[in-house]
């Protein structure tokens, strides 16, 4: 598909170093001089990161690792990539199935580097598999692990209410906001529930952000949304109908029941969801899209890659706000 406005501009993404510094700088990490890069390529996704599949020679042993780099133009919402490695180690430390972080580089152009995973992340392939009884409660137990992880001492967690703000914040930036914006986050702010216990919330926990293999979950991906608060943000945010492509029946991230999802995650050791909570986040996850898919937009306008993909999620936003004004009638 063509790349719309920037057709002609957009080359698309670089590596983050010369090809020559990045074989020297994964030299250093192996410990070995005779490490030789035989092959890299972007991987396919990634609307606002990119991760490049990066193939070593390591003295002889063929060897595969995932760089993640950031874009030129960011979301507001993003990790800085040394804030996302933080996470990514924490989670992968408590038990939470994710590509394994290895190394950080704190450069011009900042990057980490995990090992590479096999599976497929397509959602519309997975939401057209029949089965999905395993892999939603492989998905359950992944959210219930990532939500035993609580705040250190300093962090600041955002409670549901400060989760609204940072949406209206957003929506004063946008330039013609449509009215259904407004009034959705008018809507969040009478039924905002009260503060609950923190945790590690990934804040985009979805269809098309995990790795699959025969059926059975292997990586969670893309934490640069990451932070901590209220769980049932994760919730409400996979449930979303936004996030079911076609399986508009199959609640839990057009893969399947709900209740199935559910049982899974209760099973992990996490708390029942409390239907209230839960349909609040989900206006809430129709709402902040619709936000980000406007700044995917201007992101396109400025120049970032790939456009086509960036000014379709823009398309997506009269949807999104008929949704949120069925679910707040």
């Amino acid at each position: 598909m063509p790349d719309g406005v920037n057709s002609g501009l957009n080359t698309g993404p670089q590596l983050p170093l010369p090809m020559v510094q990045l074989a020297s700088w994964f030299a250093d990490r192996l410990s070995t001089a005779d490490a030789a890069i035989t092959g890299s390529s972007l991987l396919p996704g990634g609307a606002v990161q990119h991760n490049w599949r990066i193939d070593i020679d390591d003295g002889g042993v063929p060897q595969t690792y995932v760089l993640r780099a950031g874009p030129d133009v960011p979301l507001p919402e993003s990790l800085s990539k040394a804030a996302e490695f933080a996470i990514l180690r924490r989670a992968y430390a408590d038990g939470v199935p994710v590509p394994e972080p290895l190394w950080f580089c704190d450069g011009a152009a900042p990057f980490f580097v995990s090992h590479m995973c096999p599976g497929d992340a397509r959602r519309d392939q997975l939401i057209r598999a029949t089965d999905n009884v395993a892999l939603l409660g492989d998905l359950g137990a992944a959210l219930a692990r990532i939500h035993t992880i609580k705040p250190p001492a300093d962090s600041q967690p955002k409670p549901p209410a400060a989760r609204v703000e940072t949406l209206a914040a957003w929506v004063e930036k946008v330039d013609g906001a449509p009215f259904g914006l407004m009034a959705g986050v008018d809507w969040l702010h009478a039924h905002a529930p009260e503060a609950t216990q923190a945790t590690l919330v990934h804040r985009d926990f979805r269809t098309g952000n995990f790795l699959v293999h025969n059926g059975r979950l292997v990586a969670v991906l893309d934490w640069e949304f990451s932070g901590w608060g209220d769980p049932h943000e994760d919730i409400g945010w996979f449930c979303a109908a936004c996030w079911r492509g076609e399986a508009l029946d199959r609640e839990a991230g057009g893969l399947g029941d709900r209740s199935l999802f559910y049982e899974a995650y209760m099973a992990g050791g996490a708390n029942t969801p409390n239907p209230d909570r839960v349909r609040f986040w989900e206006v809430f996850a129709h709402l902040r899209w619709a936000i980000i898919a406007l700044q995917q937009g201007a992101r396109a306008r400025a120049g970032a890659y790939p456009a086509w993909e960036l000014e379709e999620a823009e398309a997506r936003v009269p949807g999104l706000l008929r949704i949120i004004s069925d679910m707040t009638r």
